[in-house]
This record gives structure tokens, C-alpha cells and sequence, in this order.
């Protein structure tokens, strides 16, 4: 199928210039091949500098979909079962409840340890040895594996240690060297920014809000909490550099074998869990599944706070990331993304 490549351009100026949007991008591969890599609008309210290729974007959550393609890699070369205790490999990590916590309830945010314990903007975010100290301690809310509860934050800590723990390597590092230097994307996807590409760096658009008290904007608005380690939260990236990442998943050197990907992209959830009509709560094994019923793991991604996007169609053979600037009050509901996703003939996404 043919991208209609002026139609989805047509798409993004229309919600520039009516003010729903500020900056956006938008990149999409096909069978392998950048199909379409498009952009528009300003890089903050102001609407005086124009978004570029080049102009790095918030992926806020839609990032943890990377973090658990580099965990299924290392799963991979490691040969560990998702069903093992995660205790066995972080001997911190017991008591208080957690002593039955799977790696698998981790990936499908079912570990009860979904409370971010010192909050969303806090500096605190940025030391890794802290929050780690904290999560290890923490008290599930519940038994892990029976209901799922969304780590928005604290899933950088989680699997993120436990990562370092089985493997005895930086995760970021891993990441790096696994993934994005291999792809060619280290210079435009980013787990904590350099300096030198701060100029390159969109500033929310917060205008939709009549507040002053929103996540997104203190966030990515906070220098130090760019510039840590926090890969739930803080991935920056353009959105061909993103879309590159999940286009590799499949084609001549995949990142992720066939199995894998089959096994992480099923739901992964308790049969006593039922799931609420209109949440983003369907998981795989770190990836986000849409929330229509029997979506059959298809479609797998992950949305971002900000309206940001990651996904791959296993049927299209399409990856496709977009990203945005203006944070709306409807999120996870984005029209914009919508309009895309009638253009490419795909169900409408809720995450």
C-alpha cells in the first residue's frame, strides 16, 4: 500500500495553523524502507522558530518501548526465563511482599510498585542509586502478578536495574552500543541529552492548559531531568531516529527474533484483572497493546505523555513514530494522531 504522503502533510499543517498543534513530526518505514518523513510547525509557543528533520522531540513514555526491545535483546543473548523471581538476580529486592515478583510482572506493569515515591518532577529523579534504594525497598499495593498498575516513572528503576543486575553492564550503555550506535541514530536518540544538542531541543507548548501546573512542561522543562538517566520518562529523540528503532525489530537483521516478538506482543495480564472499557492498561511483555477488544498483538507500541507515538504494524509491516509539542487535556486522546491513522487506513489508538 502506497503512503499518501501529501494527504498526511495536508494533515499536520491544518492542525499547525488552527492552533490544536505547535510542532510536530512525523516518520513512517514500510516494508522496510522510510516511506515518509515528514514535519511541521514551531518549536515552542512563541511559533517564531520553524520545526526542522532535525529538532528533537519529548517521547516521554513511548520510550520505554526501546528500554524493553534492549531487555528483550539481552534476554536473547542471556537465555533467562520472563518467569524467573527478580529477586534471584537483585538480592536487594525481597521482602515487604515482593518475594513472588516475576521479571514478567515488571514488563507488564503488574508489580504493584506503580507509585512513584518522591514524584513526577522531582531532581530526585535524576540519581539512579537513590531511586533504585527506594523502589527495592517499596511495598507492592498489591500481589505482584494480579492486577496491573502503569509504572509510569518507576519502570526506568525497575527493569532498569534489574537489567544491570543480570547482565553486570550499564544499561544505558547497552542501549547505546546495542542498539542506536548500530542503527546510526546516537546522534538524534537520547536517554539523557548532551549539551551540544540542547538548541535542538523543541520547548513545550503548554498554551492549552490554564495552568501553570503541567507535568509535561515542568519535565521536560527541568535541564537536570533531561540530561539523567530516566528511560521511562525522558527519551528525546527526532521522530525518523525512533521510527529507524522500531523498524528494525523485523526485516534482514532484526533487533528481536520472530519468537520474541510473537511472546511480547500477546497480553500479558490476570484472568481475574478485567480490563476497564477505555483504559490504557492492555500490556504485553514491555510493549502497549490498543485498547479495542481482541486487538491480537498486531499493533504494539507505546504512546507518550505528550501525545508522542511508537508503534509497528505487524500486518502493514509499517513503524511509525510521531511526536509533537502541545500537550492537550484530552491525553490519550489525540485528534491529530486520528486524522493520521484514517490517512493510513489504521484502527484509532487510546495510549
Amino acid at each position: 500500500m502506497d503512503i499518501a504522503v501529501d494527504k498526511l502533510q495536508a494533515v499536520l499543517d491544518e492542525s499547525v495553523a488552527s492552533g490544536e498543534e505547535c510542532g510536530v513530526q512525523l516518520t513512517i518505514y514500510q516494508d522496510g524502507e522510510l516511506a515518509a518523513e515528514l514535519f511541521s510547525g514551531y518549536t515552542d509557543s512563541t511559533r517564531t522558530v520553524k520545526v526542522t528533520e532535525q529538532s528533537l522531540f519529548p517521547l516521554f513514555s513511548s520510550g520505554k518501548a526501546v528500554m524493553a526491545t534492549a531487555f528483550h535483546i539481552l534476554k536473547e543473548e542471556r537465555g533467562f526465563d520472563y518467569s524467573e523471581k527478580v529477586s534471584d538476580y537483585w538480592k536487594e529486592f525481597t521482602g515487604n511482599g515482593k518475594e513472588t515478583l516475576e521479571i514478567r510482572h515488571i514488563l507488564s506493569h503488574r508489580s504493584g510498585l506503580h507509585i512513584n515515591p518522591v514524584g513526577n518532577i522531582s531532581d530526585h529523579l535524576a540519581d539512579w542509586e537513590y531511586m533504585c534504594r527506594l523502589v527495592e525497598k517499596a511495598v507492592p499495593a498489591w500481589t505482584p502478578g494480579t492486577k496491573c498498575g502503569y509504572q509510569s516513572t518507576t519502570f526506568a528503576w525497575l527493569l532498569g536495574e534489574l537489567f544491570q543486575r543480570i547482565s553486570g553492564i550499564s544499561f544505558k550503555d547497552y542501549i547505546r552500543e546495542r542498539i542506536l550506535v548500530p542503527l546510526g541514530v546516537e546522534n538524534d536518540f537520547f536517554f539523557g541529552v548532551t549539551p551540544e544538542v540542547e538548541e535542538r531541543i523543541v520547548e513545550i507548548d503548554a498554551t492549552a492548559f490554564d495552568t501553570d501546573d503541567v507535568f509535561t512542561a515542568h519535565f521536560h522543562g527541568n535541564k537536570k531531568l533531561r540530561r539523567a538517566f530516566i528511560p521511562s520518562a525522558n527519551g528525546i529523540s527526532t521522530a525518523r531516529a525512533a521510527a529507524k528503532i522500531f523498524n528494525a525489530l523485523y526485516g534482514n537483521t532484526p533487533l528481536l527474533s520472530t519468537g520474541t516478538l510473537e511472546e511480547a506482543t500477546l497480553l500479558c495480564r490476570h484472568p481475574e484483572d478485567p480490563i476497564v472499557p477505555g483504559s490504557w492498561t492492555k500490556f504485553g511483555l514491555g510493549y502497549a497493546l490498543p485498547d479495542w477488544e481482541n486487538s491480537q498483538g498486531d499493533i504494539f507500541g507505546h504512546g507518550g505523555a505528550c501525545g508522542a507515538e511508537l508503534l509497528y504494524c505487524k500486518s502493514r509491516k509499517l513503524a511509525l513514530c510521531f511526536v509533537k509539542n502541545r500537550p492537550l487535556p484530552t491525553h490519550p486522546v489525540h485528534p491529530i494522531r486520528n486524522r493520521i491513522s484514517d490517512v493510513l487506513g489504521l484502527p484509532h489508538r487510546f495510549w
